[in-house]
């Protein structure tokens, strides 16, 4: 049997069930006979039958491969016989279909962490498609491939190629990123920046073929750039619903003007009379009733005393972070005011310790499932809870269900609205005010795009400075909750406890011991970073490197003997790294070659990446960890400050500091206004650890290279830290919690949630 899937999860009968095998293995011979036939029409045909009986068959994506490389194949003899003018004009729906199945065949090669083949694959797609589309118009350059800045195809019958080239562009550079293949990063990072800024639709959106997330991911996406992204897609969770956008696009005029700001000092708020109720939701809640009778309890005014607060997200699962950080914060909601209800969207139960911890510090722990519910059935479901406030811990991570569910509201608000139009004004009572406050948090680390769906997102004063000094503060929407430390929330304290509570290391022998498990000289400086490789850009690895070769320069003039001897029997200062296939170690071994010399190779280590246990243990093995500054580490920068491991990040003051970063020019300049990349110095921040936060790549390299040849300065920090740990307030998670109910508190005894400009609130903690 060739399928893949598990019988226990099949939903036929036996009977049902064998007769499906039986089709599917026919299937898988036909198609196999169609290849060796050279017949790729109807081996494609035949696997697509196949796919829709079993689509986790690993057979099936393999012969999906052969078949797509087929076609590909017999496409290149016509395309190449037409260029060379050998043979007759190609159509354009033989290039369209050479064009989709390379981006077919990228895909399954993406899905194999083959990144190579993929980007070849893409590549050669965006060529062939513009040196068609650059000779079809009769172009004076046709006989050279065009690139896209000199291809402009907003007027002519060929505009409609424009979101399809722009896509596979988006696509290369990601899969570049992913494995760190760097040749041609600026250059298509600049393209792709272009493109989307160029081809805006008429609405001024732009379009939506880059996801918000690798937005605040890629460094050539700037953050202006971004947040119009995230507009964008705001506006289609509206447009879900029928709903016209009206106000995401935000022009200068609108930027200029100040949001109005409150503080509450949490420590003088009086004791509320009313409970609030806190809702979080996930994915996965389902509701089937009409709008009618959710109106019902929308505008019932006889609610309980608590502030009903509800938390929704897919992520509450035990393979999550959001799981992992969270799970012992709801334990610390005040019981006398606050009901916490969470709504994890899921079809599937999970028992994981993370989550079970959840489930037991909750009043209500629902499962809600978007595959049997609509996005306003499932908010339909929460609000019959009769929530006070919903806090969305997901935005656009991963998925785009949670901002349609979150945008249900806005058809709600319009259809009362409307009916307190039609009675003349007698429904006034009946207000959108009464409909829960929309919270963004945790899941996505920029702006949510829109102040209709989400009325509030929770941030503090270093990742987004609200002096607005540096223009920052202008590409946010929706109001601000200022959280008076990090605004990154965690259970470090309490789910990983101390020395000798079997995660952290309990002693210098045991660290050594797991060293050699790794294959690390016990004396070995070890520079770490296991971020995911899509994190690091080439200009900040190159100043890695550069500043690993200063290091061991100084200590290989003090131990020359062990200059030859590989990483393992050498205490030289090593670059410890994620692996993420063996293309990504390749392609940074190549680089440091090239630019560093052969010697420098071996200072390079690579870990697999393991389960979450393991992952903390082997950060002990680790002295210093470096942040990524195009995207921060935000759980793994709290793990490497709670276990004791130093951090080094980059935040730019946004002065003209970069004169500092002479080895680079402007292009390569990465910078930190967006949230994603200022979220490690407020971490340290909160640790109390500023002194690691530096204004450029040249005090950054200066100060890896004081960690490794400054022995006594080093351990100053180091002890600092691990003093610090249980006192900071980046891991007093019920500290963080009171902060956060101050915020809540006040949104609840808002009066004029009319108002168009709610003001951001500024929680302080003396």
């Amino acid at each position: 049997n060739t399928r893949g899937g598990d019988s226990n999860d099949n939903i036929y009968t036996s009977t049902e069930s064998s007769s499906s095998n039986q089709q599917f293995d026919y299937l898988v011979e036909k198609a196999q006979r169609h290849l060796r036939e050279k017949d790729a029409d109807q081996a494609f045909a035949t696997l697509a039958q196949a796919y829709g009986i079993d689509p986790t068959s690993t057979t099936i994506a393999a012969l999906f491969e052969s078949c797509l490389g087929l076609k590909i194949d017999l496409a290149e003899e016509l395309y190449s016989t037409w260029k060379n003018d050998a043979g007759r004009a190609l159509s354009e729906a033989e290039l369209t279909n050479l064009f989709q199945d390379r981006m077919g065949l990228s895909s399954l090669f993406i899905d194999k962490e083959e990144y190579d083949e993929a980007g070849i694959q893409l590549r050669k797609a965006i060529e062939e498609a513009q040196y068609w589309l650059s000779s079809s118009l009769q172009l004076p350059d046709a006989s050279t491939t065009a690139s896209s800045d000199q291809l402009d195809l907003t007027n002519t019958q060929f505009k409609h190629w424009q979101p399809s080239i722009d896509r596979a562009q988006y696509l290369l550079y990601r899969t570049n990123a992913a494995c760190c293949q760097w040749d041609t990063y600026f250059q298509d990072g600049q393209q792709l920046s272009q493109s989307l800024s160029h081809n805006a639709s008429p609405s001024g959106h732009v379009q939506r073929i880059l996801h918000p997330f690798d937005a605040l991911k890629f460094p050539c996406i700037s953050l202006e750039l971004a947040s119009k992204i995230a507009q964008s897609y705001a506006a289609r969770a509206l447009e879900s619903h029928g709903l016209v956008d009206k106000e995401e696009t935000t022009t200068d005029e609108q930027r200029s003007l100040r949001r109005p700001t409150v503080t509450v000092n949490r420590k003088e708020l009086p004791t509320l009379e009313q409970k609030i109720r806190i809702g979080y939701i996930s994915p996965d809640l389902t509701s089937r009733h009409p709008l009618a009778f959710l109106m019902q309890h929308v505008f019932d005014t006889t609610l309980e005393q608590k502030i009903r607060i509800g938390y929704i997200s897919p992520d509450f699962t035990s393979r999550h972070p959001l799981a992992f950080l969270m799970q012992h914060v709801f334990r610390y909601h005040e019981k006398s005011q606050f009901s916490v209800y969470i709504y994890a969207l899921s079809s599937k139960v999970d028992d994981g310790p993370e989550v079970q911890a959840i489930k037991e510090s909750c009043d209500q722990f629902t499962y809600l499932s978007p595959s049997a519910m609509s996005p306003m059935e499932l908010y339909q479901r929460m609000v019959q809870d009769e929530l006070d406030i919903i806090v969305d811990l997901c935005g656009y991570a991963g998925t785009s269900i949670v901002a349609e569910i979150m945008a249900s509201r806005c058809l709600l608000q319009q259809v009362n609205d409307e009916s307190s139009s039609s009675a003349g004004g007698n429904g006034a009572d009946c207000s959108s005010r009464l409909l829960p406050i929309h919270v963004s948090y945790m899941g996505f680390p920029g702006s949510v795009g829109s102040s209709r769906i989400w009325d509030y997102s929770i941030f503090d004063q270093v990742v987004i400075p609200p002096d607005d000094e540096y223009g920052i503060r202008e590409h946010y929407n929706e109001a601000l909750v200022y959280m008076p430390h990090c605004y990154f929330v965690n259970s470090h304290k309490t789910v990983l406890g101390r020395e000798g509570d079997g995660i952290i290391l309990a002693n210098e022998e045991e660290r050594i011991q797991l060293r050699a498990k790794y294959g690390i000289h016990p004396r070995a400086f070890v520079y770490c970073c296991h971020s995911r490789p899509d994190k690091i850009d080439p200009s900040t690895f190159r100043t890695w490197i550069s500043a690993l070769s200063t290091a061991r320069s100084e200590y290989f003039a003090k131990h020359a003997d062990e200059r030859k001897l590989d990483s393992s029997k050498s205490g030289a200062p090593v670059l410890w790294l994620l692996r993420s296939g063996k293309e990504m170690e390749e392609n940074l071994r190549q680089l440091v070659r090239k630019d560093f010399g052969e010697s420098m190779e071996d200072a390079l280590l690579f870990a697999d990446v393991s389960e979450r246990n393991e992952h903390l243990r082997r950060l002990g093995c680790a002295d210093v960890f470096l942040d990524t500054p195009a995207y921060n580490a935000h759980t793994l920068g709290c793990d490497a400050l709670y276990l004791g491991l130093p951090m080094i990040s980059l935040l730019r003051n946004n002065s003209g500091d970069n004169q500092a970063d002479s080895m680079y020019d402007d292009q390569s300049i990465i910078a930190t206004d967006k949230l994603a990349s200022r979220v490690g110095a407020s971490l340290l921040r909160s640790a109390e650890m500023e002194d690691l936060i530096y204004p450029n790549m040249s005090d950054y390299e200066d100060a890896m290279v004081k960690c490794a040849l400054n022995s006594e300065w080093f351990e100053s920090i180091r002890n600092r830290l691990r003093s610090s740990v249980l006192l900071s307030p980046l891991f007093d998670t019920e500290r963080w919690v009171r902060n956060l109910e101050a915020s809540f508190m006040h949104m609840k005894s808002m009066n004029d949630k009319q108002s168009n400009r709610l003001p951001d609130i500024i929680v302080t903690d003396p």
